[in-house]
């Protein structure tokens, strides 16, 4: 292989090792989503909740119980004017028995089947057990969109970070091609001194500003590591940047209107502050007038054995009774707890209503904001376009009279320096229009994976 084609080899494979590398934003949030321990207790949580359905049907269904019992011990018992009759035998009164078994072994049994056929503190278990399926239902989308917005923002986090890096580094070598010329000015008698110490004062300080920098990069990049369990090691594969196109100055903020719709019903906080509401509601509701009231339906079966040493020989006792019936509670008294929960269960409901209140006032501030946010990043992005095509023809002219010796390098330096944050601050401002896209679909309950898909199609 010749020495040019071996170069192009290398540099193909580089590239394609660069492009390997490469991470974009889809690809951080699964690798979080697949990582992240706060995420993981809340799927834990939620398959607990789950379970929840299942136990307040269970307080509907029949309930089977079954109980034992073997014991030693000595019995007696004594009865006095009892009557006795019996057929052949006639009647008698004052009739006196004693039984006894000294030294007994007894076993004891029992079969109890239970149904509930009313009780509204079951029916208030029940709808405080579903609220709480659907609670674990709602605090996983919660758990969820919070993490896909908090990598988002470390992704682009990372990207600004990289920008200033880049920016103070193309400030800082600027300075010193601007240096070196003024000095090879210098020493022909064609230029001050000053321009020679302009230039290196203003390598020196981009050079602090960008140590500075990196070591924000450093940290920006340890926080994106944490979420997605990336290596700690460097060796973290370069971000995909957002494409400098109009695709991005395009992305939509809709209407106010209907963002502020979409999130009062969807938005999974309010939903767990509804799901709060109707639980206190349920809670009050087994201690209304006549509440406490309990109807069952039960059959049971029940057997007793009992061996031992009686009166001049062997005891024995057996007995099996069987029954099914209906039993009603009805509390007459309590001590006046009834009353102390049931005043207690009518101010959490009123708590509850006011939580939902605030919720619901905190989301509409989280649209709002995000709303403006991207409105006002739009904008930003428009003039700060306009102001990047200013900065280069500034730098131009500058240039050109550093270049004709009619100005001097500082004047450059300025130029450049206007142009490369300028450069940075677009691309900040087009960082702010997708976060606060973003932001709009978490407030309004809607931030999932085709969310930062449709983002990551605008990445390169």
């Amino acid at each position: 292989m010749s020495h040019g084609k071996r170069a192009w080899a290398i540099v193909l494979v580089a590239a394609s090792t660069l492009a390997h590398a490469q991470t974009d934003l889809l690809g951080a949030a699964r690798a979080a989503l697949a990582h992240d321990p706060v995420y993981a207790s809340a799927l834990a949580q939620n398959l607990a909740d789950a379970t929840k359905r299942k136990q307040g049907r269970a307080g509907f269904l029949p309930q089977v119980y079954a109980t034992g019992n073997v014991r030693y011990g000595t019995t007696d018992q004594e009865t006095t004017g009892a009557h006795f009759a019996g057929g052949g035998f006639g009647a008698s009164n004052g009739i006196a028995f004693d039984t006894r078994a000294a030294g007994a072994t007894g076993a004891g049994w029992a079969i109890t089947i239970k149904e509930n056929l009313y009780s509204a503190s079951k029916n208030a278990d029940a709808r405080q057990m579903n609220d709480a399926a659907d609670a674990g239902d709602a605090s996983l989308r919660l758990a969820r969109q919070t993490l896909l917005l908090q990598v988002a923002q470390a992704y682009f986090a990372v990207l600004a970070a990289q920008d200033d890096v880049a920016a103070l580094q193309s400030i800082r070598d600027a300075a010193r091609e601007a240096g070196n010329i003024a000095q090879g000015r210098f020493d022909t008698g064609d230029a001050a001194i000053t321009d020679v110490k302009d230039a290196h004062a203003r390598a020196d300080l981009a050079q602090a500003q960008m140590l500075a920098a990196q070591t924000t990069l450093d940290l920006k990049r340890a926080e994106l590591r944490d979420l997605t369990g990336g290596s700690d090691n460097g060796s973290d594969g370069a971000l995909r940047p957002l494409a400098d196109s109009d695709q991005v100055e395009s992305l939509s903020a809709g209407n106010f209107a209907d963002w502020q719709s979409r999130a009062m019903a969807d938005n999974p906080l309010i939903e767990l502050r509804r799901l709060g509401i109707d639980s206190a509601r349920a809670e009050t509701s087994r201690y209304r007038p006549g509440a406490g009231t309990t109807v069952d339906a039960f059959a049971s079966y029940i057997g007793d054995r009992m061996n031992g040493a009686g009166y001049g020989g062997n005891s024995s006792m057996r007995s099996n009774s069987a029954v099914v019936g209906i039993m009603i509670t009805i509390p007459l008294y309590t001590g006046g707890l009834r009353s102390a929960k049931a005043e207690e269960s009518a101010a959490l409901l009123n708590r509850a209503g006011l939580d939902e209140d605030a919720a619901r006032v905190a989301v509409a501030r989280e649209v709002r904001q995000a709303f403006l946010g991207m409105q006002s990043a739009q904008t930003q992005v428009k003039a700060l376009t306009q102001a990047l095509r200013s900065a280069e023809l500034q730098l131009d002219a500058n240039r050109t009279g550093f270049q004709a010796g009619d100005r001097p390098s500082v004047d450059v330096l300025n130029a450049e320096q206007a142009l490369f944050g300028t450069r940075r601050d677009l691309a900040v401002a087009r960082y702010q229009v997708v976060l606060n896209r973003l932001r709009l679909a978490a407030a309004a309950g809607q931030l999932d994976e085709d969310q930062l898909a449709q983002i990551n199609a605008l990445l390169h």
